[in-house]
């Protein structure tokens, strides 16, 4: 009876998983015929110069074509991948990938089910975005960056409340906003991307991005924004302090608008943020302490601003996963003691316009990952230490100083076989002795500045056998000799 009771179940099981199995089945279905005309009609109206579509043709199924990506099960059109790539990559023939261009047909419209679409990096010319994409309400994604839209972005936009991502932005933009209110329908929201746009005429953007503060709570129950991109947009006025109440933003960018008052200690409850920048603003003011308190930050970049006062070594070591760091081109004060070693590991390190001198400070010798660094206008009155070359060094900025000695030695003793440097500027400093003539121990050298210096001697002849160098600053010196231009030929 036993046995039996443990067959009769078996046999249970193994119905139960071939029926559970079937069930979940991929169907390749064919694609509806109404939408494959769609697609057919909105090609009509674009020019393919490069042949991206020459597989949409009636004979084939329109899933089976380049770009279009169906539901398995149903045949409905839910994917158009129709961005250009990188126009700075060349394909493997060897030419450009040629963007589309053309007209946006509304036959697109039919695609009732499409919830990724992607034209970004193509080039239409100046028509405006389509207000009828509004009416696409299966939408999650949609970037339509950099594909050369002009005029104003239609307000239907804000009628996609399934959008998880919008990109709108990129670099050129000629698009502009006059309001922002349709952004409060974009209820599901993650990333938002209106970099280098015109918001100049927007008077209510400080409006609407206050008005996060009731409905980040509200995301927090559907998806949460965590990517926030307002780069380039003319923005004037303060940060308003209620972006704080977005606790889930992760990448907050605000650089390069007119942004004015100081950085709002509310940003302090962005707990979860990776990257903030307010770079290229006219923020004043002093750092707020809870900006220091911020966990899980690696990028912080709030140069060329107008903000002041004393950033202590505490301060710093309390953001231990900071790695990209640029606050130049303020009037900070950096006070550590001679002892200090920070936590971090920096990648870039920008403190131009700091006050860290009259030595050179020793504590980046800790850093092992250095690429970029920036201690120009910073007080230094010291000699360049030996081992500052012996590192990941790519771009070195030392101008403007009273940095003193020669860097003959300096350059020609390194002992880093895979020397990566590639920008010197040591410019409108006190430097003397000769020009050291190593040059070819560092071949992807592109640009070096020794203008207003004390150097002496003759040019040495390895500066004109650098293959990628496309400018040499030599001026304001005491060399002497005769000039020959003796360049490798670069072809």
């Amino acid at each position: 009876m036993t046995m039996g009771g443990s067959t009769h179940f078996s046999v249970f099981l193994l119905v139960a998983i071939i029926l559970l199995c079937s069930s979940s089945k991929t169907v390749n279905a064919t694609c509806y015929a109404s939408e494959k005309q769609a697609l057919m009609d909105f090609k009509k109206d674009l020019e393919d110069p490069y042949g991206r579509l020459l597989s949409w043709i009636h004979d084939v199924d329109c899933c089976k074509w380049e770009g279009v990506v169906c539901s398995n099960r149903s045949g409905r059109v839910i994917q158009l991948h129709l961005q250009r790539h990188d126009p700075e990559i060349a394909d493997f023939g060897g030419g450009e990938i040629l963007p589309l261009s053309g007209k946006i047909s509304h036959s697109l419209q039919n695609l009732t089910h499409l919830r990724y679409l992607d034209l970004s990096l193509n080039d239409f010319s100046g028509i405006p975005i389509p207000s009828f994409f509004g009416s696409l309400r299966s939408l999650r994604y949609l970037n339509l960056s950099g594909a050369g839209f002009q005029g104003m972005v239609p307000y239907q936009l804000g009628n996609l409340s399934s959008l998880r991502t919008l990109s709108i932005g990129g670099n050129p933009s000629d698009l502009q906003v006059d309001n922002l209110q349709w952004l409060v329908g974009l209820s599901n929201l993650e990333h938002l991307d209106m970099s280098r746009m015109n918001l100049s005429t927007a008077s209510n953007w400080l409006e609407v991005i206050t008005r996060l503060k009731a409905h980040c709570p509200e995301l927090i129950h559907l998806n949460n924004l965590i990517s926030l991109n307002l780069q380039g947009n003319h923005l004037n006025g303060p940060i308003p302090s209620t972006v704080g109440n977005c606790t889930q933003l992760e990448h907050l960018s605000l650089n390069d608008n007119a942004l004015s008052g100081s950085i709002p200690s509310n940003l302090g409850k962005l707990s979860s943020l990776v990257h903030l920048d307010v770079a290229g603003n006219k923020l004043t003011g002093t750092l707020p302490e809870s900006l220091w308190q911020l966990p899980k930050l690696e990028v912080l970049y709030i140069a060329d601003n107008l903000i002041e006062g004393v950033v202590s070594e505490s301060y710093l070591d309390n953001l231990t996963t900071l790695t990209y760091f640029d606050a130049s081109g303020n009037s900070l004060t950096l006070k550590v003691s001679a002892s200090w070693t920070p936590r971090a590991q920096f990648v870039t390190l920008g403190l131009g316009s700091w006050k860290l001198g009259p030595q050179f400070p020793i504590w980046i010798r800790s850093q092992k990952i250095l690429q970029y660094l920036n201690l120009s206008f910073a007080g230094i009155s010291d000699t360049i230490p030996p081992w500052l070359f012996n590192s990941s060094l790519d771009t070195v900025y030392l101008s403007h100083n009273q940095i003193h000695g020669g860097i003959s030695h300096i350059l020609c003793e390194v002992k880093n076989e895979n020397q990566v440097l590639q920008y010197l500027d040591l410019r409108e400093n006190s430097l003397s002795g000769e020009i050291p003539d190593c040059w070819m121990n560092y071949p992807f050298m592109y640009h070096i500045n020794l203008n207003s210096n004390n150097f002496t001697g003759s040019i040495p002849r390895s500066l004109f056998h650098l293959e990628y160098l496309d400018y040499l600053g030599l001026g304001n010196n005491s060399l002497t000799g005769p000039i020959t231009f003796d360049f490798v030929n670069h072809e």
